[in-house]
């Protein structure tokens, strides 16, 4: 019973979470983070997008090149860039 037990409690084990930004600051320091591998996160934050369309795209296509950003991310970093404009 000992041995099952300690089966099923290894075979719950799950990735861990990642932990969503709280604040603004938090956000911005995700886009550096995500962004800043290939580039400078200037030309982001000086980038001269309005929309969440553009935004959106923008992302899409840098996932597309490698940019390791999940969906959750990729909302909140849209949300984020829209505010600031």
């Amino acid at each position: 019973l000992i041995l099952l037990a300690l089966i099923a409690a290894c075979a719950q084990t799950a990735e861990p979470e990642v932990e969503a930004p709280e604040t603004e600051t938090d956000t911005r320091a995700l886009i550096v983070d995500r962004c800043s591998g290939c580039h400078s996160s200037d030309l982001v934050f000086e980038a001269d997008y309005t929309t969440e369309a553009e935004w959106a795209d923008l992302i899409d296509r840098m996932v597309d090149k490698g940019a390791d950003v999940s969906p959750e991310e990729k909302e909140l970093m849209v949300e984020y860039l829209v505010a600031q404009q």
